[in-house]
């Protein structure tokens, strides 16, 4: 009788970037209306030490290998429910980051940074 011990089905991992995963989120919340913006997140530790500069300073990501959290910082156009666009935002932000990493978000954290307001400027006679 022949042992097959299968060893060789071990043929490596997957590992997605912090970075992939901010484009993802990025993406997902500029198309929820009512998102005018993003804002620059705080600096922490690890992004005063890195060097280079990140196109994706909007968005914090903490990964394991069991779950993804997010916090997103927008700016949401004027007249707009703050609630409503948050919701919609941690929505889209957590589908799409599901359905294209295939691992699971466990939180999606929306920071309101500021509204954009319409500066026009009225005419007066």
């Amino acid at each position: 009788m022949e042992k097959n011990d299968n060893k060789d089905n071990n043929i490596g991992g997957l590992v997605i970037s912090d970075e992939v995963i901010a484009s993802i989120a990025l993406n997902a919340a500029k198309d929820v209306e009512g998102v005018a913006g993003f804002a620059v997140r705080p600096p922490d530790v690890h992004s005063l030490l890195k060097m280079g500069e990140s196109p994706l300073k909007s968005v914090r990501v903490w990964s394991s290998e069991n779950d993804i959290k997010l916090q997103v910082y927008i700016y949401i156009k004027e007249n707009q429910k703050i609630p409503t666009i948050a919701a919609e935002v941690q929505r889209n932000v957590k589908t799409a980051v599901q359905s294209m990493t295939g691992r699971v978000v466990t939180k999606v954290n929306v920071s309101i940074a500021g509204i954009d307001f319409d500066d026009r400027e009225e005419t007066k006679n």
